[in-house]
């Protein structure tokens, strides 16, 4: 950290001097044209030009296994790097395959350009054209519609159904994903703040919403993986429980959902009081694994995984709560 005392002009304007060292590393001198942001907390950050210049990383390639590179690009896509350059010795195709199918799989990640050793990747996505409230709902809208028809492949064993919402979990994860990168956008670039309307600390609870939310779409693909397991489909009795249970989780989260977007503490106190009232399900899980001992395992998950998701959308109500004094 560094320390500099004001000083005061004869005209009457306030100087405070660079430090030499770090003028030079950032390319600071004479005529150097730089921002003063304000922050929330009443300090003055100084960005010189370079900050966003220098947006850019490299990944080595050698000795990666494909699953490793995927980790490895996703974690500088989410650190927030613009260019992100893949080199190696010598980068053969089905490695060049994977990068592009990874590409693929991230929002706005295209390839810029290709040599014998390197694959140069730039993210196009541009923060202010994906309002993170949009994308928020977006990802509630498809998680809701994954429930829909898990809850019905599940009870109908219909596999068809199963896999294709298994499959669209892909869609939520690359939303996440996209807010994860959002935020990292804002650590790296705090002018970030001021052109999308949002301080770093109001998109932490938005990313943190994210994430619940694509916990409740994973459980929604876990269902469909049990709904693949059944024998046959369940007894009309315990559909009509599981149907149940559904309907009330669902509401704690849509409930959840809406108090985070309205910043109502009022809805979201009204959420939580839910938490102190659990209901006593394992009982009738248990007669249908008795009726139907080779569906048992299925049938649990399938109740389990609605009582977690409620707990998601408490962890929603909370976030709300945190937000709402924001």
């Amino acid at each position: 950290m560094y320390q500099r005392r004001v000083q005061l002009t004869g005209g009457g304007t306030l100087l405070v001097t660079l430090p030499k060292e770090w003028a030079t590393q950032m390319g600071v001198g004479q005529g150097t044209a730089v921002s003063l942001v304000p922050t929330p907390s009443g300090g003055l950050l100084l960005l010189p030009p370079a900050v966003r210049e220098r947006n850019r990383c490299r990944i080595l390639l050698d000795g990666k296994t494909p699953v490793q590179l995927l980790r490895d690009i996703i974690a500088h896509y989410i650190a927030g790097f613009e260019v992100i350059e893949v080199v190696g010795k010598r980068i053969r195709p089905e490695e060049r395959r994977t990068i592009r199918e990874i590409a693929q799989s991230l929002v706005g990640l295209e390839i810029l350009g290709e040599t014998q050793s390197a694959v140069t990747l730039t993210c196009v996505a541009d923060v202010r054209d994906f309002p993170v409230d949009a994308t928020i709902r977006r990802i509630f809208g498809i998680t809701e519609a994954m429930w829909d028809d898990a809850l019905h492949a599940f009870l109908q064993k219909d596999e068809e159904l199963a896999q294709d919402v298994i499959e669209r979990d892909g869609d939520v994860d690359r939303l996440v994903l996209l807010v994860a990168r959002q935020f990292g956008l804002l650590l790296r670039d705090l002018l970030l703040e001021e052109e999308v309307g949002r301080s770093r600390q109001e998109f932490w609870h938005y990313q943190s919403v994210a994430d619940q939310l694509e916990r409740v779409a994973d459980h929604a693909a876990k269902v469909c993986r049990a709904a693949l397991a059944l024998t046959s489909p369940p007894l009309p009795a315990f559909g009509e429980r599981l149907g149940e249970l559904a309907q009330a989780s669902r509401a704690v989260i849509a409930q959840a959902i809406q108090a985070f977007e309205e910043r109502d503490p009022v809805r979201a106190n009204a959420v939580l009081e839910g938490k102190e009232r659990p209901e006593e399900v394992w009982p009738w899980v248990q007669a249908a694994a008795r009726d139907q001992p080779e569906n048992a395992l299925p049938l649990s998950i399938a109740a389990d995984s609605l009582l977690r998701i409620r707990e998601h959308g408490y962890n929603i109500a909370e976030t709300a709560l945190d937000i709402s004094v924001l």
